[in-house]
């Protein structure tokens, strides 16, 4: 039952009947007993329906008498230019005063239209003598009741709506006392089945409220101030923390506690949340140092006066933020509402931005994790372990999330072996549909050193329903033992000595590594004290080059990495060393080269994105005997070759030096051409030794030199010259590096905005890979009932008029122009009907042209023949044509025509 036929279902079994509603012919009548400035007659709007219930409630619930309830009395406002406005309700007293001054609105624009209460509440209660209370009104359906959503205003004591503003504007209650008593603000309870918090969220209600907080907040519009996001972020954070902490029958400690006219101080509230917010960082975060908890205050009263901390409680205290689910799709409701919050509250600079969506589904797709999920539920029971050692905000483990619940659960579930455990594993993992997230509180983590960032990240993850949100708020590079979860040992604080990797500390317990990490920051100081011990080339202090190393030390064997890189990493000489380690204890599999703009304005570095997959014990074993073989070989040639300078050039005896003193002139040319391989050319082989020695003097010099950056690491040996054959027998025996370059990655970004521009990585769906053929038509259904309905209504006023008429035989200009309104009116429905049958049956037979039924109820799947989506009028619908309303912002994953940069690198990386 929906709330409309709820409330139908309700005002119509009254036995005091004060209002009639009939949905379906879109009409509401009330009682001739009730003051009726205008008389509704026709169901123009949802608020209409809100209002029917409200009357009914103040008449048969609240013991309101009906002679003392007027509704839609006009008002004319403002001088010079005057204009006309109505009040909904009014419920007077005995006296004749005001008692509730009255505002509408219906449950989707309640959030959206606060910002109307000034001229649609205070103005216009200017214009009465005596006004009590303020009501700005809808109702919720909850849990098959519907109940009261209220902001009451005692207008008594703030007559001006700045002076209420300036407090918070703050509520004297959440719902209408009956019998003229004191509006009451009701506290929330844990389990109580009446005052509980709300957990059938609308997705329509949440958008508006981040909207209106947004506005609110960060003064309407202005510049955003990233003190204001942060502030916000830990007010949400103690919300979390006091629902997850309360015992059933326990008020909740995260709401304005408000009786009649009593209402807390300002100072008891920020002392209770703050206490809460403490006690989130000790619990959620992992902060033990006591004397750091009481240095913390979730807000600083400087930049987020106290009036927008009660302000932003009371916009937050009605929701469940961890039970909080969406009736209608049940997923990431509130995580989309913390993303846009993100999106219009972050203030993003050079030192702390995000890494674009676009960049990170290329990444995830590109490394298939898709597939790699899939693989691992079907053979392990499992899913895979997934760690961002720089998450910032946690866009990569967000989105990570929302790729393998998507596609395991819903686009690829017939990939899902059927087996009764793994069926019974999938159900652990992804059921119930509002808790289809919980699996990524075993296999996601994150850590982040900025501790408003990782803040906002654990907040994010947490709205997103990942559970317990496995995100450190510390430095990503410190010892292992570090990464402590409530005193347990985590996944992350797993380590041993690995002898491939000089007896350092590596984790190895993580499938995949995916991060956008800080190219050049101050390291921390504890991190310092530990650089030497737990990474080869600490001494450095290189921060991106660091976390390569700490890459190898999380991934297991055959792990795979996907990650932004400057590209200074991949051809300049101070960064050698970090590239011959990649090469040994990684398989490059692709470099995809981003344009300049790709993180404009907030740095303008070159980047690339590396995917690599890390070696095997027996690949690494291979490796470094074949670079000890040719560094071996490298040695023995320059000692050979240092010799023959002396023979040749500085005419030395030859027998003196024991390393040449067999070989013959044919072996000295054939080692000096091994040894100068990287500049020898064909005609080379003509010349004598002495002028191969005389030409070469100057690269035989350089080709002589050893690496001091990488000795340790590396042997005393020229890297360059035992790295070219080794990466030789690699590169033709095992594998070869996909490398692309690219131009457009779908946005262009400056301070004013984003634009949109073409996207070379990959495509979108468009046409959704499923689509609800019923939900679709089913609207259409309902559409044409209001438009039949609405034309039988003005059907039936005009033949009342035109009765009217033949009976007065009187033909008034005015009652002509009112006939000829109303024929016109049903020639509109008549026209509005027509098409709506005819896009009916358009839409019928799109959906039939390319989909076939599914296997869930009501599910269409598209068709194999269109699954590329290459299909010009399948795309044109979804585009700009009747299913637009439907169009699929999810990547495209094709499966044999190969168009954009990411279907090359699924067919041809193997991973």
């Amino acid at each position: 039952m929906t709330w409309k036929q709820a409330i139908q279902r309700i005002v119509n079994s009254e036995k005091n009947k004060i209002v009639n509603i009939d949905l379906e012919k879109s009409s509401v009548e009330y009682t001739d007993t009730i003051h009726k400035w205008e008389n509704p007659k026709i169901i123009k709007g949802d608020e209409e329906i809100v209002r029917a219930f409200l009357v009914n409630r103040l008449i048969n619930v609240l013991d309101y008498r009906p002679e003392l309830i007027e509704i839609e009395k006009p008002y004319t406002i403002g001088r010079p230019k005057v204009s006309r406005g109505e009040i909904d309700i009014i419920v007077k007293d005995n006296k004749d005063d005001v008692f509730f001054f009255i505002e509408v609105k219906s449950p989707t624009e309640y959030e959206k239209d606060k910002k109307n209460i000034k001229g649609q509440l205070f103005d216009l209660a200017k214009q009465e003598k005596n006004v009590h209370y303020l009501v700005y009104y809808t109702c919720e359906y909850q849990e098959n009741k519907v109940v009261d959503k209220a902001i009451i205003i005692d207008f008594k004591k703030y007559k001006q709506y700045e002076d209420w503003e300036n407090t918070g504007q703050i509520s004297v209650g959440n719902e209408l006392s009956p019998g003229y008593n004191k509006p009451k603000k009701q506290p929330k309870i844990k389990g109580d089945s009446s005052y509980d918090l709300v957990k059938d969220l609308n997705r329509d209600t949440l958008n508006s409220l981040a909207t209106d907080l947004h506005n609110v907040l960060w003064g309407g519009g202005g510049t955003s101030d990233t003190e204001i996001f942060y502030s916000l972020v830990n007010i949400i954070l103690a919300k979390i923390q006091d629902e997850s902490e309360k015992e059933d029958g326990q008020e909740y400690g995260f709401q304005i506690y408000a009786y009649g006219d009593n209402i807390e101080s300002s100072d008891k509230v920020f002392e209770r949340i703050n206490l809460l917010y403490r006690r989130a960082l000790s619990e959620k975060l992992n902060i033990s140092d006591q004397k750091r908890l009481e240095k913390s205050y979730v807000i600083n009263e400087d930049k987020f006066p106290l009036n927008k901390l009660i302000y932003t409680i009371q916009s937050l205290e009605n929701y469940s933020f961890i039970e909080g689910r969406s009736s209608l799709d049940g997923r990431d409701i509130l995580g989309d509402f913390f993303e846009q919050i993100i999106r219009d509250g972050f203030k993003q600079t050079k030192g702390q931005f995000f890494t674009p969506t676009s960049i990170v589904k290329f990444v995830l797709y590109a490394l298939q994790i898709d597939q790699l999920a899939i693989e691992c539920l079907n053979q392990k029971l499992e899913l895979p372990f997934i760690c961002d050692p720089a998450c910032g905000s946690g866009t990569f483990l967000i989105e990570a999330m929302k790729i393998i619940t998507k596609e395991i659960k819903y686009k690829q579930k017939d990939k899902v072996k059927t087996s009764r455990q793994v069926k019974d594993r999938f159900d652990d993992f992804f059921q119930p549909d509002h808790k289809e997230n919980r699996w990524a509180e075993r296999f996601l983590y994150g850590i982040e050193i900025n501790f408003d960032l990782g803040t906002a990240s654990k907040v994010n993850m947490i709205l997103h329903g990942d559970g317990a949100s496995n995100i450190f708020v510390m430095d990503g590079l410190l010892p292992f033992r570090f990464y402590t979860k409530d005193k347990v040992t985590s996944t992350l604080q797993i380590y041993k000595n690995d002898s491939l990797y000089f007896q350092k500390e590596v984790n190895e317990e993580f499938d995949i590594v995916i991060s956008n990490p800080p190219f050049s920051v101050d390291l921390d100081n504890q991190t310092k004290n530990y650089l030497n011990r737990i990474f080869l080339y600490g001494t450095k202090k290189n921060s991106k080059n660091l976390f390569i190393e700490r890459w190898y030390q999380i991934l297991k064997d055959r792990g795979r990495l996907g990650v932004v890189l400057p590209e200074s990493v991949f051809d300049t000489t101070e960064n050698k060393y970090i590239r011959l380690f990649l090469f040994k204890y990684f398989n490059v599999k692709a470099v995809v080269s981003l344009p300049q703009i790709t993180f404009e304005p907030y740095t303008s570095t070159k980047t690339s994105l590396l995917f690599a997959q890390k070696k095997t014990k027996t690949e690494i074993e291979q490796w470094t005997k074949l670079w000890e073989q040719y560094g071996k070989e490298w040695s023995t040639l320059k000692n050979k070759v240092s010799n023959y300078i002396k023979v040749y050039v500085e005419n030395k005896n030859q027998n003196n030096y024991s390393s040449i003193k067999d070989d013959n002139e044919k072996t000295i040319k054939t080692n000096l051409l091994r040894y100068l391989k990287n500049y020898i050319i064909e005609n080379d082989k003509k010349l004598s030794i002495i002028e191969i020695l005389e030409k070469y003097s100057n690269e035989i010099q350089e080709n002589s030199k050893f690496d001091q950056d990488i000795k340790d690491t590396f042997g005393y040996y020229n890297p360059w010259w035992v790295f070219n054959e080794v990466a030789q027998h690699f590169h033709y025996e095992n594998y070869e590096i996909f490398m692309a370059e690219v131009s457009n990655v779908g946005y262009k970004r400056t301070k004013r905005g984003e634009k949109n521009m073409p996207n070379e990585l990959y495509d979108e769906e468009v046409a959704p890979m499923f689509i609800d053929k019923e939900k679709i038509i089913n609207g259409y259904h309902d559409q044409i009932s209001w438009f039949e309905n609405l034309k039988n209504e003005l059907e039936e006023e005009k033949k009342v008029l035109e009765h009217k008429l033949e009976q007065t035989q009187k033909k008034t200009k005015k009652a002509s122009e009112k006939l000829e309104k109303l024929q016109e009116d049903i020639k509109g429905c008549e026209s509005e009907l027509n098409k709506l049958h005819q896009e009916k049956l358009e839409v019928e037979k799109i959906i039939e042209t390319y989909y076939e039924r599914g296997n869930r109820s009501n599910e269409w799947r598209i068709k194999p023949e269109y699954y590329d989506r290459t299909d010009k009028n399948l795309l044109d619908n979804f585009i700009n044509g009747l299913l637009k309303n439907y169009y699929s912002s999810d990547v495209l994953i094709r499966r044999s025509n190969p168009i954009k940069i990411l279907d090359f690198i699924r067919k041809e990386v193997i991973w």
